[in-house]
């Protein structure tokens, strides 16, 4: 394994490893909860692999993954984008990577997979720390405008919703599988309504209908309220 550039390493990755820790995700099994809603972004943004990823010391791992090609759960820290991601607080977005990638990410293995595009979003700590991210993966290149840059930010504020949540709860085992599941059904309705948003999206890789886009944000707040809500009653 080569060593890190230090152009992926934040001045306070040491802390941002201590926030990263409290929320127990490094060898945790698959959640429902997680996978739908990454299974859900995947189908509105129709791309063909989306994901959330953990960024740790020297890996990056891959969890709630949608349709990868390849069965993976960790990379190296250098050969993931979202190391790159995590230093920004802004989407970042590589519509062609073919074209322009992040300095100091090696990103071979990604365009050996096929896949030409990157879009990703912070999963962001309430005391600030970018822990990791969701990100969307497709094969061709394709454009991103604002309104999915905006709504993929609004989803990675949800998942971290649901995250600091899982912190407070614990997670969907033993009792409080109960009480998750209690949450997942309130959701449930408005997590089908968008994935069925994406059959009226638009043309394939264009850009999302400003109606769908519109429509999606406001579902999306409202799961956000929902998970909110949740947090402040415990």
């Amino acid at each position: 394994m080569t060593a890190l550039p230090n152009i992926l390493l934040p001045a306070d990755d040491a802390a941002r490893l201590q926030a990263l820790g409290r929320y127990r995700l490094l060898d945790a099994h698959r959640e429902q909860i997680l996978d739908d809603v990454v299974a859900a972004t995947a189908h509105l943004f129709r791309v063909s692999n989306a994901m959330l990823t953990m960024v740790e010391g020297t890996t990056v791992l891959l969890k709630a993954p949608y349709n990868l090609p390849v069965p993976l759960e960790r990379l190296p820290r250098e050969q993931s984008l979202c190391s790159a991601t995590v230093l920004q607080n802004e989407t970042a977005v590589f519509e062609d990577l073919n074209q322009k990638s992040a300095p100091g990410v090696d990103i071979s293995l990604i365009l050996q997979l096929g896949l030409h595009f990157y879009a990703g979003h912070n999963l962001r700590t309430d005391d600030g720390y970018n822990i990791g991210t969701l990100c969307l993966f497709d094969g061709p290149p394709r454009h991103f405008p604002s309104a999915e840059r905006h709504l993929l930010s609004q989803l990675a504020a949800l998942v971290m919703h649901l995250l600091e949540l899982r912190r407070v709860m614990g997670p969907h085992s033993g009792l409080t599988a109960l009480l998750w599941g209690t949450i997942y059904r309130s959701m449930s309705e408005q997590l089908a309504v968008l994935n069925n948003l994406a059959q009226h999206a638009g043309p394939p890789n264009g850009p999302l209908a400003p109606a769908v886009a519109q429509e999606a944000s406001s579902i999306v707040a409202n799961l956000d309220q929902l998970v909110a809500n949740t947090l402040r009653r415990k």
